[in-house]
């Protein structure tokens, strides 16, 4: 058996431990991310429901809208492929997709939903016995595997490669699109020449933001057609995507010159995501760092230019658990992977944010992203 599906059967196992501890007869999963992570069947969200279903017994069902049939026979670990033609479709397609899972497997009474709104939760309450919600699989994926950890080294590779591209062919006069579009081709390009298995997922093998002079202020400023100019500060927040696994390295640049005003913001920026890294290790709680890191910003008189957490977790989405803030008690474990981001926002002059994507292991916190941060690093000479 391949490596691969080795680790998917042994992903499927948990879920089976998990349903028989719980004396559950079946999960039933919706959320995109989790049915890749059971089955590796990537798909394009839509309004058309993919539905997974594994049983205490170990039976993987899903269900598909006809178009993705094709892709959905092909996976190795699905035992049952339930079609249906379209959505809405003529009856309700939520009780054809229950029919379908009673058919398939025989008294079903208790279940299990990974997520879930009240109409859909209404559904299956009125069609068996009990139903509770609760993202187990969202609990396992926290703790990545060796292969996890492989694909987000080559993801890190990429991403500091995109920011490297970035940082190399900015030029006075170009807009933010100009340069994300050379950013994304070229390393678009790199990935097809040197790695395998490279799929378009949601979110594109690679890409960013890249907020210029007083955007930056914008924690998620979209790109726009201003131009660069000399004095600006310029963000590259950049990620990359390999096998579904996303990484992000990000880093505030200056355009030629660095005005005196903005040295200390950048200073404690950089000092804050630093000692954020330094904490990540296993035992330590999410909040308290977080609690750290901002506290750490505030003693230096930047308090009130702070618009966001420390950080969050990575791996197949560009946000998921655990959250670095102050409300997440979540003890870090040997295998999580986060980002640290803790950034300055001066509304309408400029932002200060440096993000790295980071391994917790047995002891020291491994930098996954190793695109160089210091001031001096920072500034680009046109």
């Amino acid at each position: 058996m391949r490596k691969e599906q080795q680790e998917l059967q042994a992903r499927k196992n948990k879920v089976i431990d998990y349903l028989k501890e719980n004396n559950y007869d079946s999960y039933i999963i919706t959320n995109p991310y989790n049915i890749f992570y059971l089955l590796n069947f990537y798909f394009v969200a839509t309004e058309r429901p993919i539905v997974c279903m594994i049983d205490k017994e170990g039976s993987v069902s899903l269900v598909v809208p006809e178009l993705e049939a094709e892709e959905a026979k092909k996976v190795e670990i699905v035992d049952n492929v339930i079609t249906y033609f379209e959505y809405p479709g003529p009856g309700d397609l939520n009780e054809y997709i229950i029919k379908n899972f009673k058919r398939v497997r025989n008294n079903l009474k208790r279940i299990v939903m990974d997520t879930s709104g009240y109409q859909l939760y209404k559904v299956y309450q009125d069609n068996f016995e009990k139903v509770e919600v609760d993202n187990y699989i969202l609990r396992l994926r926290e703790i990545k595997s060796e292969n996890e950890i492989e694909y987000l080294k080559t993801a890190a590779k990429y991403a500091d490669y995109i920011v490297s591209y970035g940082a190399k062919n900015v030029k006075e006069g170009i807009t933010e699109i100009e340069l994300l579009n050379k950013m994304t081709s070229a390393t678009l390009s790199k990935m097809i020449e040197e790695v395998d298995a490279l799929i378009y997922v949601p979110g594109g093998p690679a890409g960013g933001l890249i907020p210029s002079g007083t955007r930056t202020s914008l924690p998620h400023a979209l790109p726009s057609n201003r131009s660069i100019k000399r004095g600006d500060n310029l963000i590259l927040s950049c990620g990359a995507n390999y096998r579904g696994y996303r990484v992000e390295c990000e880093r505030t640049f200056f355009i030629d010159e660095v005005p005196t005003r903005k040295v200390k913001a950048f200073n404690v920026m950089k000092e804050a995501q630093e000692l954020a890294i330094s904490l990540m290790k296993p035992g330590v709680k999410c909040s308290t760092i977080d609690k750290k890191v901002l506290g750490y910003i505030e003693e230096n008189g930047l308090g009130e230019f702070i618009k966001h957490r420390t950080g969050h977790g990575k791996g197949l989405e560009e946000h998921e658990p655990p959250w670095v803030e102050s409300g997440d008690n979540t003890v870090l474990k040997k295998g999580m992977i986060l980002s640290s981001e803790p950034g300055i926002y001066i509304e309408g002059y400029a932002g200060f944010r440096h993000s790295d994507t980071v391994l917790i292991t047995e002891d020291e916190p491994l930098v996954l992203t190793k695109y160089p941060k210091k001031l001096e690093e920072m500034v680009i000479k046109l």
